[in-house]
């Protein structure tokens, strides 16, 4: 199957929807998954042994030009931003680096979509989830332009309608998702890419 690059990015009350999300999604065998969670250092290695503990992803740390496989997430960690590459091989790696912050934090989920977008072009998914601010709304227009596919959080079930309103406000979610129907979206949106068909949304 073709490859499919899918990020996903959350802040405030990201965690608390992260296990909902997690606990539910199941992926295509060929979909990479990154992750940005916008937390203190201090607490990104007790984030991924809760997500561990519930999600159907084997879930590691992001490394500094790590290579990747499909069927795993990768995590960032505190304090650099998370990027992916395509290599000449025709496989993927992760990248760290010590730019400065984005809209106050780092690491920052623009960087992730931009890298995203470049190595997946029409492959790629960006996903936003609750949390204030406007980490994603670059990063997201880089998937648009690309032909990705980009997924907000819907209003109703936000902790916070920060970063998925701006989204929503520039027109660059395909779709507002409520958070319990999430990982249905995000697996038809996996099926769409790679070109199998797409169980029918008449009971979302």
């Amino acid at each position: 199957m073709l490859p499919v690059g899918l990020a996903i990015g959350a802040s405030t009350g990201g965690p608390k929807a992260l296990l909902s999300l997690l606990a539910a999604l199941q992926l295509p065998a060929s979909v990479y998954v990154f992750l940005v969670q916008h937390i203190q250092s201090s607490f990104v290695h007790i984030l991924r042994r809760r997500l561990a503990e519930i999600a159907a992803l084997p879930i590691e740390p992001a490394a500094h030009e790590g290579r990747v496989a499909p069927g795993r997430l990768y995590l960032a960690p505190g304090g650099r931003h998370l990027l992916v590459e395509r290599v000449r091989s025709g496989n993927y790696r992760t990248r760290l680096t010590e730019d400065p912050p984005l809209h106050g934090v780092r690491p920052s989920l623009d960087p992730l979509f931009a890298s995203l977008a470049e190595a997946f072009g029409p492959r790629s998914i960006g996903v936003v989830l609750t949390g204030m601010g406007r980490d994603g709304l670059d990063g997201a227009r880089a998937i648009k332009a690309r032909g990705g596919t980009v997924l907000a959080e819907a209003e109703s079930t936000c902790a916070v309608y920060g970063m998925p309103r701006v989204l929503a406000e520039a027109g660059l979610a395909d779709r507002q998702v409520p958070l319990d129907q999430m990982a249905d979206a995000i697996r038809a949106a996996c099926q769409e890419a790679i070109g199998l068909p797409v169980a029918s949304r008449a009971t979302h």
